[in-house]
């Protein structure tokens, strides 16, 4: 091939035709059908995917393309982002999908040709907020450009992934409050205590509840610790979730499970006291992940 003309020729062929095809099918996007190599649009979404991780690995920036398609029967967000070569948090962010329990049967999946996380401009999603929080120094500072995803204006945060605390929220949904009912007396970060009266760090939140309220595992997992009259938590009970992430549950009037012990997610494990360092019954509840206290609302629903 001379001149490089039979690849230049090829190329443009191929593009007249996704022109046409989702053009003529009303779609904004080129619709890729199958996420297999026979199929001629998926052919071509993995050249580009290909040209853009090249791209980075040199320093430039790719041009980001977007690509549609509807996921089949048992399709899930990693099985998609494996057969795609596109990490599973640019397809969550790009979709808005907040949860690995999301059905994709049925859904029609917006595949960017760049690796990134897409931040919306106006943040709905728990996952979504969490990742505006985190960026918002350099969003403000006007560091990312603006793309449109189906008319939704987004900041896109080329080749950045989620941080360890929302890959664990992405990846460990489904948790349980640990009390149906409550009053939220103390958030999460710095306070002057109710106890000493000086200004520390409050490495839980502060449920307020009637004495001998139901307290529940707000995940399943297997009970680390069973504290008795601890002179700060009082009666207490740690359970380990796994991938590092640990909830503790803390003034309690009794405990119902044992060291060793494997609990449910919303599984009842004691309930509301007056027990350790507290000025009224409630629930001081902790989540860790790796040993470093996490704000607890960011993983509640």
């Amino acid at each position: 091939m001379k001149n490089g003309s039979g690849p230049k020729k090829i190329f443009f062929t191929i593009n007249l035709f996704l022109f046409f095809l989702f053009s003529s099918s009303g779609d904004i996007y080129p619709v890729i059908t199958e996420i297999k190599s026979q199929n001629i649009i998926f052919a071509q979404y993995q050249q580009e995917v290909e040209e853009a991780n090249m791209a980075m690995a040199r320093g430039k920036n790719p041009y980001l393309n977007l690509y549609s398609y509807v996921a089949k029967k048992d399709e899930t967000m990693f099985t998609v982002s494996a057969r795609c070569s596109i990490r599973y948090d640019t397809l969550a962010t790009a979709n808005g999908i907040d949860s690995t329990q999301t059905s994709l049967e049925g859904k029609k999946l917006v595949l960017p040709t760049v690796n990134g996380i897409f931040v919306p401009h106006t943040p709905q999603t728990q996952i979504e907020i969490l990742l505006a929080k985190e960026h918002s120094v350099d969003i403000l500072a006007g560091k990312y450009p603006t793309v449109y995803i189906n008319e939704r204006p987004y900041y896109f945060l080329q080749n950045l992934s989620f941080s360890q605390t929302e890959r664990t929220y992405f990846l460990n949904t489904g948790m349980f409050l640990p009390l149906k009912k409550s009053v939220l007396t103390s958030e999460f970060g710095m306070r002057i205590s109710p106890i000493s009266g000086q200004w520390k760090k409050h490495n839980g939140i502060d449920m307020a509840a009637p004495l001998g309220t139901a307290v529940y595992s707000c995940k399943s997992g297997i009970v680390q610790t069973v504290g008795v009259m601890d002179a700060v938590y009082g009666n207490y009970i740690i359970i380990d979730h796994g991938s590092g992430m640990t909830s503790l549950y803390a003034h309690l009037k009794d405990t119902l499970v044992k060291k060793g012990e494997r609990v449910s997610g919303g599984q009842n494990i004691g309930h509301v006291g007056l027990t350790g360092a507290t000025t009224g019954p409630h629930l001081h509840f902790e989540i860790r992940l790796n040993g470093t206290a996490k704000d607890p609302q960011q993983y509640l629903k």
